[in-house]
């Protein structure tokens, strides 16, 4: 009996020959590496925590705007310079435009960027005013690329920097740091936040010793940050949890409230 070669339609159409998970994951990758590691641009994000914030009970503002421990998010800035308006007196005021990877922020670092949120662009902060996301990856309207964030310069009084711990987006790299002497951990003046990627595995490690610094010394690391890969098996208190970033707030150290949950 003959073959029955009879071509039936199937249910569903075929998946893009080239244009599937993969080639997507690459993509990302590719953006990762060179956002991150060839261009090297960054800020500071502060998200504003709805839980604390103090709005007003009739309107809804938020009177008060409390925020969460800020984090480093490498991206794609673009200046837009300087605009003078003079309705009411001369005004000036600055505005940049942050091209986030979307991928980067929803799947790696869990951070959701918001419309009111504010960022440190070198020494000055900025607020997020408007966002908008403009390209599809491989013109698939259901892949989203990048999130544009236009922001304009934040007034004085209104992002309470005061209450901040003084951060930069200078970067410096404990680790690769020569410590004769425990008691004095060599840091340069210029370097007010600090983010090299630690691990307390070892105890005889120059990593442990300076997560002891940290725990001797905690009001001279004030407005510092680490990553810490690997807690070992006795944890430096509060240096207890591994893969999570931390943050020295006012001589406390705390756990970053960012993470990944398991899929």
């Amino acid at each position: 009996m003959a073959e029955d070669i009879t071509w039936n339609q199937p249910a569903n159409p075929p998946p893009p020959m080239f244009l599937g998970a993969k080639e997507r994951n690459l993509v990302k990758q590719v953006n990762d590496e060179l956002i991150e590691r060839v261009i090297g641009q960054g800020i500071i994000y502060y998200p504003v925590s709805m839980k604390y914030t103090d709005y007003h009970p009739l309107y809804g503002e938020a009177i008060h705007k409390s925020f969460l421990s800020p984090i480093k998010v490498n991206a794609l800035i673009s200046w837009e310079g300087q605009t003078t308006t003079t309705g009411f007196g001369i005004d000036r005021r600055s505005s940049i435009t942050i091209n986030f990877h979307k991928r980067r922020l929803t799947e790696d670092q869990d951070l959701k960027v918001q419309e009111g949120d504010f960022v440190l662009y070198g020494n000055l902060f900025y607020e997020i005013v408007t966002l908008s996301q403009p390209r599809q990856l491989f013109g698939q309207v259901e892949h989203k690329m990048e999130i544009a964030a236009k922001c304009i310069r934040a007034r004085d009084g209104v992002f309470e920097e005061s209450t901040l711990p003084t951060v930069s987006i200078d970067k410096f790299k404990l680790a690769q740091e020569k410590i004769v002497n425990i008691e004095v951990l060599t840091i340069p003046s210029g370097c007010k936040i600090c983010v090299p990627k630690l691990s307390a595995a070892d105890v005889d490690s120059l990593d442990y010793r300076t997560l002891e610094e940290f725990v001797a010394e905690p009001c001279k690391y004030k407005g510092y940050q680490f990553y810490l890969g690997d807690a070992g098996s006795s944890p430096i208190a509060p240096f207890t949890i591994s893969n999570k970033w931390y943050f020295n707030e006012n001589c406390v150290w705390y756990p970053s409230p960012f993470f990944k949950r398991n899929k």
